[in-house]
């Protein structure tokens, strides 16, 4: 995490404090900078007043915002070496945040971003006017707009309730020594942070539980406690007075590597690893519905099939694989069926069925063969294809016999997507992206009593990443529109 960088020097012959924007060169935005300055807040001993930056300055080689001298120190400084402060900024920010009006804390993303609110030694708290966030903002990089924005954003919670719980998630930080969504697999996982009550930590059990239930409060209970007010109403009665019975200690420490929080991390992968995948999957989840047609008239086929010789009747075993690899290239699930023996299924009959009724559905609305065959765009020479479209296909099938029945097929499968997610690869503009791999699979034959050779299993022995190929786009071309002439 990137943390606000604050220092104090001398401006003009006074003690003043800098809170840095980037660096000498940092280019400013002039539309921010239009107008009077807007006032930001001091609440200090229970007691508000108004505050006013001076200008902007170049000091110690930075660009900065400058003021008269405060003690201020950024809200990150909670995760590390002020953590045994955070009760009494996060009591002072309950106290403070229901005293300002919505226009002034401007809660359009659900939270305070952090760049606002600074603590103040011996205590209290410093909150800046939303312009001086958005300069903050406009001199940021992407990193640190996520972790001072993005980061603290908990989806799917009642409106009313989004400031207590950015409150909770200052007292998780401090707690635990870092933010409760700052990793990828908890913000997945619907947003489920490690529980405290699984740290060793040297907070009890009491403070523990009240930061985890109120992460993981229901709907229901938000409702209940918050109403339909403004978020900043209910900081200074319910949140506040939560947080005044809370036990906390100067020295915090949380050990988050005990077996019930290394167990939990492991689940929490699982699951949002399944997340992931159904998630950049979905357009095959979107197909089910066409498939279910597609799957009805397979399997009608293949009960005529069953009482008439398949069409590759006469071929030898390795001229039958070829066959069924050439089914799949093709996306023909009856070619590839065509020699499998009674409940025999092809492990690439789902990957085949979806791109085949996927390829058939743009056919009939776009006019355009959504997918190219891997064989022929391997022949022509690695063309561009047209947007939107995709390369799918098995090329290179090799078969080695290792007895009288079994064969080891090596081969290798061009995909539009990859088989494992950490080979995902984002294309350049005007590009797509194909997955090559090489594909290892067993196959064993057997003889039925009519004599057919049929395929009696496949077996998926191993798949290993060979790459992953930019491909060329073309625009899409719009068909033609024939005007008729009227007879003479």
């Amino acid at each position: 995490m990137k943390q606000a960088e604050i220092f104090t020097t001398t401006i003009e012959g006074k003690p003043s404090t800098c809170l840095v924007l980037g660096g000498k060169d940092t280019e400013l935005p002039g539309y921010l900078l239009q107008g009077e300055k807007d006032f930001g807040y001091i609440y200090k001993d229970g007691r508000i007043s108004s505050w006013l930056w001076k200008g902007l300055t170049l000091a110690e080689g930075k660009r900065c915002i400058y003021f008269d001298a405060i003690p201020i120190f950024s809200l990150w400084d909670l995760m590390d070496t002020k953590r045994g402060a955070a009760k009494d900024v996060v009591s002072d920010l309950c106290r403070a945040l229901p005293l300002l009006d919505d226009a002034f804390l401007d809660l359009s993303s659900g939270i305070l971003p952090f760049w606002r609110m600074y603590g103040i030694e011996g205590g209290g708290v410093l909150i800046l006017p939303q312009s001086l966030g958005d300069l903050l903002s406009s001199c940021a990089d992407d990193e640190e707009r996520y972790d001072n924005v993005a980061m603290w954003v908990h989806h799917d919670i009642h409106p009313a309730f989004s400031l207590c719980d950015e409150m909770a998630q200052i007292l998780y930080m401090a707690a635990a020594g870092f933010p409760p969504f700052s990793d990828a697999d908890t913000r997945e996982d619907g947003f489920r942070a490690i529980p405290l009550s699984l740290m060793n930590s040297t907070l009890d059990k009491a403070t523990r539980t009240f930061v985890d239930d109120a992460l993981s409060m229901s709907l229901t209970r938000q409702r209940d406690i918050a109403g339909n007010g403004p978020a900043q109403r209910i900081l200074g009665t319910w949140m506040a007075s939560q947080v005044e019975r809370l036990s906390w200690k100067e020295d915090i420490t949380s050990d988050a590597s005990t077996r019930e929080c290394t167990s939990f991390r492991e689940g929490q992968h699982k699951r949002a690893a399944r997340r992931i995948f159904w998630r950049k999957k979905g357009w095959i989840v979107l197909s089910v519905i066409a498939v279910v047609a597609v799957v009805g008239g397979i399997t009608a086929s293949r009960v005529k099939l069953a009482l008439t010789p398949p069409y590759t009747y006469g071929m030898d075993d390795k001229q039958i694989i070829e066959e069924y690899f050439t089914g799949q290239t093709e996306l023909d699930v009856e070619k590839m069926d065509a020699s499998l023996d009674k409940h025999v299924k092809s492990p690439a009959e789902l990957e085949v069925t979806n791109l085949y009724v996927n390829r058939q559905t743009r056919k009939a609305y776009e006019a355009i063969d959504a997918i190219t065959n891997a064989r022929t765009w391997i022949a022509d020479g690695k063309p561009a294809i047209t947007e939107g479209t995709n390369i799918y296909g098995v090329t290179n099938v090799t078969i080695a016999r290792t007895d009288e029945n079994s064969y080891r097929v090596n081969s290798e499968i061009w995909t539009p997507y990859p088989y494992d997610e950490g080979n995902t690869k984002t294309p350049t503009e005007g590009h797509t992206i194909v997955y090559h791999y090489k594909e290892t699979q067993d196959f064993v034959f057997t003889t039925n009593k009519r004599g057919w050779r049929l395929i009696a299993s496949i077996t998926n022995v191993s798949y290993v990443f060979l790459g992953a190929e930019e491909v060329g786009l073309t625009p899409k071309t719009r068909p033609t529109t024939v005007q008729m002439q009227p007879s003479p």
